[in-house]
């Protein structure tokens, strides 16, 4: 085989096509990644408690904003359909005047936004009962065991807030109440 001038254009030249496809392709798989992290929700449920009242929130602390998919209660092994409104609820039909904002599935949380999902307002004596009762029955990962202990609400076992929601691309996520970050479920 004979290597004359016009192979060598067109060889070089296939070189530099194949070569500036895979620069291409791999650009486009990096702006992918980009714009997947650039709208990434990342939801959160914590225990606020204050001289204003108790309250728990699940609040979007990422870039994009949060679908939510399924919402649950789960405790040694049961689940239980519905927020953790529904669930102190029938535990504690004696509740008196909660301030909730349900979290249900089809519901958006924006980037940025945080919903009060069950509330007690004020202070006293009111307010340390409610404490009390969260504490001994839903297992919350952000609050601090000496509160825990400081209830006598030591005993394994509690309730677990599962909620799942998706990012704009239908990437699924869940936030379990007992752990501080979500994990990626798809």
């Amino acid at each position: 085989m004979k290597f004359d001038t016009d192979r060598i254009v067109s060889l070089s030249a296939m070189v530099v096509g194949v070569g500036s496809l895979i620069v291409v392709l791999y650009q486009t798989h990096l702006m992918r990644q980009a714009q997947r992290a650039s709208v990434l929700p990342y939801v959160m449920i914590a225990l606020h408690s204050n001289v204003d009242g108790v309250t728990i929130v699940v609040s979007n602390n990422g870039v994009g904003p949060a679908l939510i998919k399924d919402v649950r209660v789960e405790k040694s092994g049961k689940t239980s359909e519905g927020d953790a409104y529904d669930y102190y609820t029938a535990l504690y039909p004696d509740s008196g005047r909660l301030s909730v904002d349900r979290m249900m599935p089809g519901r958006l949380v924006p980037a940025g936004a945080s919903t009060k999902v069950l509330e007690v307002s004020g202070d006293g004596p009111t307010r340390a009962a409610f404490l009390a009762r969260l504490l001994h029955t839903f297992e919350l990962a952000e609050v601090p065991r000496s509160w825990y202990a400081g209830v006598g609400a030591t005993e394994p076992g509690k309730a677990i807030i599962l909620i799942t929601y998706e990012s704009v691309f239908g990437e699924r996520w869940r936030v379990r109440s007992d752990r501080a970050a979500p994990e990626r479920i798809q």
